[in-house]
């Protein structure tokens, strides 16, 4: 149902689709949400909640049940840290109104001398078959006292469990579902949705509840990024304080790293710089490499997966204006052409290397280890050239030489086509295609690509120095490392990297340390400062 919703520091919102009001903690989020209860018609569930029953339920008049139930909730509009109790009058008010509409029915059969008519949609059944959708192996038995009782096979007896013996999980989802059943304002506004519950049932439950209750409009609190991603079509907004939210339009942002950007506008207020690279977080050096790097709390370092991921992550971040922090990106050169190169994202720098374990196979770096373990580094170099150039032939020469013009073809491949190819016809649009292959003559052009790219690599092997780095993979060269310095495998050599990296327990006069100074210097000219 459409309900106009004022938030403060956004302006009104009218609509029907869900609001979520996303935020880390501490970033004032609740206190913004008791701003809109209060200037709002609300029916609020706090996130600081009972969620247990009492071995007796309360009996009295309904409104004396639901005056008491008001009382508790309503507590949370000025005491958030409060947790509210209305649990027990919630209960009681379904299973009285239920116990009233049978009488109802019982006293009309009396009176009129037909059959009792069945009740089916009293909120007390509403609530036993939302139960049943949920938990399907469990049967909830909602008389004077609810009980439930296990259906699955594990169960050898089936006798009831009272609800002090429930789960977590299932008191919560007794709870929700009669807190949304009750609801008397036309919008639910929800603190924590998420919490006491799997995500999975998370999504499920509240998947539920909006389809039970279409006449009201859902305001979700919350920190939790895949919750608020499972909430379709839902109006998303970034809690900047207590006073203000800012709109973030999904839409814009691609679905592949629309978690990423999430994730990214919900860190730490104390963070002045975003930096996005290519990695999965925890697995590769990258990820490992990063942590280390920027080991303040003025940056956060979040992987991106690959280069378009990057791309995607920093466009969205600066085009939605989500945080105030500097957003930068850093791709690896990889064997991508000069021309795709100069077209980045703004805001995203090319690694002036192939990737970023060939960092560790600059001359600075390679002369650091060397002294490390107590190696001559002018031999040590020198032997590591030696076997690069003998690990850089034949096949392996070749394919390097391969995957540059490969990527070559790629991008004459993405220039030739146009959507202007593609007519009604789809004879002509064959035709179009094949007239601009063959206008290409590519053929010719990979041969002489081919010749070009050998010399290319060929100088690169010879030369060493920053072309050997941008040219050739740095996987493969780093794995010929660890031999010339004595160590088992690369693995070594990154982790003792990350590790002299770390400044907040080396000692000054600790050799990793003096390791990571050395590091750090050569690495420097390539990288973002580690502090802003």
């Amino acid at each position: 149902m459409p309900v106009k919703i004022k938030i403060p520091g956004y302006g009104d919102c009218d609509g029907d689709v869900p609001i979520v009001i996303l935020g880390p903690n501490g970033s004032g989020k609740t206190q913004l949400a008791q701003k809109m209860a209060q200037a709002n018609s609300f029916s609020t569930i706090g996130a600081q909640r009972r969620t247990w029953v009492d071995n007796q339920l309360p009996v009295q008049e309904e409104r004396g049940l639901r005056d008491q139930a008001r009382s508790h909730i309503d507590r949370w509009k000025t005491c958030s840290w409060q947790p509210t109790e209305e649990i027990d009058f919630i209960l009681s008010t379904l299973i009285q109104a239920h116990a009233s509409v049978l009488n109802e029915k019982n006293e009309e059969a009396i009176a009129s001398g037909k059959p009792f008519e069945a009740v089916k949609n009293t909120k007390l059944i509403q609530l036993r078959e939302l139960w049943s959708r949920l938990f399907p192996n469990r049967r909830l038995e909602l008389a004077v006292f609810p009980k439930v009782t296990r259906l699955d096979a594990a169960s050898t007896t089936g006798s009831p469990y009272q609800l002090q013996q429930m789960s977590d999980g299932e008191r919560t989802v007794l709870y929700m579902g009669a807190r949304v059943l009750t609801a008397d304002q036309p919008v639910i506004l929800v603190d924590e949705p998420e919490l006491h519950m799997h995500s999975r049932l998370s999504v499920q439950f509240w998947d539920e509840a909006e389809k039970l209750r279409p006449d009201c409009r859902f305001v979700y609190i919350t920190h939790d990024l895949s919750f608020t991603l499972s909430r379709r079509r839902a109006l998303i907004l970034l809690a900047q304080s207590s006073q203000a939210a800012t709109l973030i339009p999904v839409d814009r942002i691609p679905s592949s790293v629309a978690a990423e950007v999430l994730g990214a506008a919900t860190l730490p207020f104390y963070a002045k710089r975003i930096f996005l690279f290519e990695g999965e977080s925890g697995k590769g050096f990258a990820s490992e490499f990063f942590s280390a790097w920027f080991d303040g709390n003025e940056t956060f370092a979040l992987p991106c997966g690959n280069r378009v991921s990057v791309f995607a992550a920093v466009s969205g971040l600066r085009a939605v204006g989500l945080v105030g922090a500097e957003v930068i990106g850093l791709v690896d050169r990889d064997f991508y052409s000069d021309e795709v190169l100069g077209a980045v994202t703004q805001g995203v720098t090319v690694l002036q290397l192939h990737e970023v374990e060939s960092m560790l196979c600059d001359e600075r770096v390679v002369f650091a280890f060397a002294e490390h373990f107590g190696k001559d580094p002018g031999q040590v170099w020198r032997d590591f050239l030696d076997r690069v150039r003998m690990g850089f032939r034949n096949q392996t020469f070749n394919g390097v030489v391969a995957h540059r013009v490969r990527a070559r073809v790629r991008d004459l491949l993405d220039g030739a086509f146009s959507g202007s190819q593609v007519v009604s016809d789809l004879e002509a649009t064959t035709n179009n295609h094949c007239t601009t292959l063959t206008g290409l003559d590519l053929p010719k052009k990979v041969e002489t690509m081919f010749a070009e790219e050998a010399r290319r690599v060929t100088r690169a092997v010879q030369r060493g120095g920053p072309e050997m780095l941008a040219i050739l993979p740095g996987k493969h060269m780093l794995s010929l490392l660890p031999d010339v310095l004595g160590l088992r495998d690369s693995s070594e050599l990154t982790g003792l990297v990350a590790r002299s990296l770390d400044r907040k327990w080396l000692e000054k006069e600790d050799a990793l340390s003096s390791l990571g100074s050395k590091i750090e210097k050569a690495l420097l000219p390539y990288l973002p400062p580690r502090r802003v």
